[in-house]
């Protein structure tokens, strides 16, 4: 687990907090492509959070790593409490949200493997008959995920490059104190 941690920490801050981009492109690109990650737009969210970020001018290539967050191994859980969120704020009651999403998934795609494209084209299609309720609760739950986003991610590139900029000028205070130091040496030698 710490491991995992450590990997993505440094995912973060190499491939976000680096990137050459302002705080504010940088921000909305992470703020899109969290809240089109959490959309079911399977297969197509990679697209849409690009041409979005284009659009809007926001980092797209932050985007397409951010966007991962629904992947095939979280897409259960997410798109799960999505479409419990959506029942919920709909006031049906038609069973639990993962269970029956795991259900719906697993119906017609289990003898293709997440490789051929036909898993990717059946799986959209059996996201889309979830219809509202889904589309409700990933709406209702994506919009203040990314909102939050942006604020919190724009506040961390800043603070980051605030940190950076004065360990450099420590360190370059240091060598001109160390150079300083060194002639003086030299002249009373």
């Amino acid at each position: 687990m710490a491991r995992s941690w450590l990997r993505g920490r440094r995912f973060v801050v190499h491939n976000i907090l680096h990137a050459d981009d302002t705080p504010h492109s940088l921000a909305l690109g992470v703020s899109i492509a969290l809240f089109i990650a959490i959309l079911p737009l399977v297969g197509l969210q990679m697209f849409l959070a690009v041409a979005i970020a284009a659009l809007l001018r926001a980092n797209k290539a932050v985007c397409v790593p951010v966007v991962w967050v629904s992947n095939p191994l979280t897409m259960v859980p997410l798109y799960g409490g999505c479409l419990a969120f959506g029942r919920f704020l709909m006031g049906s009651e038609d069973g639990s949200g993962a269970s029956d999403l795991l259900g719906s998934l697993t119906a017609n795609t289990a003898e293709l493997t997440w490789l051929d494209f036909g898993f990717w084209s059946q799986l959209f299609t059996n996201l889309a008959d979830l219809g509202e309720e889904m589309w409700l609760g990933s709406f209702v739950i994506g919009l203040p995920v990314a909102l939050i986003a942006y604020p919190i991610t724009r506040w961390l590139v800043s603070s980051h490059r605030e940190k950076s900029r004065r360990r450099l000028l420590r360190r370059q205070l240091y060598r001109t104190q160390l150079g300083t130091q060194q002639t003086s040496k030299q002249e009373v030698a």
